[in-house]
């Protein structure tokens, strides 16, 4: 089973994008337009997604730290990788990662080079889950 990331964000073209690095890296890709819609797709599929690869500013009502938070909750082997432009927020669940709201193709590969470890840890998890 090849690793997913979810890509979460209200810009098409950026999710494309990050989409596009994604899959050059030879990682299963997502896409979400919302913190809302990703949690929709979590609810169903959160076994298969090892990262959460988010804008911070999104639409709707909740935020991508917002969704981090959740995901650090319900389905504690998710990453996050959040874009943000402002400073760094106090409170911030430990599965998240910030990123310069100006990123660059590098800086998603750096994080995807985790991805494949962390599949190992969620079937871990999922099993121990089924078995109970």
């Amino acid at each position: 089973m090849t690793p997913t990331v979810l890509v979460v964000g209200g810009d098409a073209q950026v999710r494309r994008t990050a989409a596009g690095i994604i899959e050059e890296a030879e990682l299963s890709c997502v896409e979400a337009a919302s913190a809302e819609d990703a949690l929709a797709y979590l609810r169903e599929h959160a076994p298969d997604i090892q990262l959460i690869f988010t804008d911070f500013e999104l639409p709707d009502r909740l935020d991508g730290i917002d969704l981090a938070r959740v995901a650090a909750l319900r389905w504690p082997w998710i990453k996050a990788v959040v874009i943000t432009g402002g400073p760094r927020l106090r409170d911030v669940p430990s599965n998240v990662i910030f990123l310069p709201k100006v990123w660059g193709a590098a800086d998603l590969r750096e994080q995807l080079r985790w991805v494949p470890f962390s599949l190992e840890a969620s079937k871990r998890q999922e099993q121990g889950r089924t078995a109970a």
